[in-house]
């Protein structure tokens, strides 16, 4: 795992703490033979962390700042397995899978290959639907808005996913005169589907 404090910020775009990261990789059960989806991508922290395990990254973010961080932290990671996009999710990521598609190698994936993990996005419904139609079975999603969580479970266990929900929360030690105190994090959701 990358520390936190040597990736490249930006003020204003998130990145996946540390210990986050280490339990969304997990969850997500990456393999050398993957190809992964990064919707939100924000600094790249979890992207960087992705496509150092994966075949081949993507990574979709909306903000132009979110995007200059990510191809920021991509190059001072020597990452050149991972295709960067600057635009709306839901677009990008139908075309995305539809590129895949059409070059056959969707179908080579969808046995177990293909995975996308949510780290930020609008047009959560929208997402959720497309990922189903072209067959992922692998999706995680991490969010700091517990009814966002229950909302993303709730679709996908309709779309027949398997769910796991877990919150985690971290809190840091810090010193101080009595001893050490420690200070919390926000606790992040994290769903796990699978079919």
């Amino acid at each position: 795992m990358i520390k936190d404090e040597e990736f490249i910020r930006n003020d204003g775009v998130p990145i996946t703490k540390e210990e986050i990261r280490a339990l969304s990789l997990s969850k997500l059960n990456l393999t050398h033979d993957d190809v992964v989806i990064d919707i939100g991508c924000g600094s790249g922290g979890m992207t960087v962390e992705m496509a150092k395990i994966a075949k081949k990254a993507y990574a979709i973010d909306s903000s132009e700042d979110a995007v200059n961080t990510a191809k920021a932290n991509l190059e001072k990671f020597n990452v050149t397995n991972c295709e960067l996009i600057s635009g709306d999710a839901k677009e990008e990521l139908e075309k995305v899978l539809k590129e895949l598609k059409e070059s056959n190698e969707l179908n080579q994936l969808l046995s177990e290959n293909l995975k996308i993990f949510i780290g930020g996005t609008q047009n959560i419904e929208e997402i959720l639907k497309i990922a189903n139609e072209y067959g992922v079975k692998t999706i995680v999603s991490n969010t700091i808005v517990v009814n966002t969580g229950l909302t993303i479970a709730e679709i996908l266990e309709n779309y027949g996913y398997e769910i796991d929900l877990i919150t985690m929360n971290v809190s840091y030690g810090r010193k101080i005169k009595s001893g050490y105190m420690m200070i919390a994090r926000n606790p992040i959701t994290i769903v796990t589907a699978k079919k």
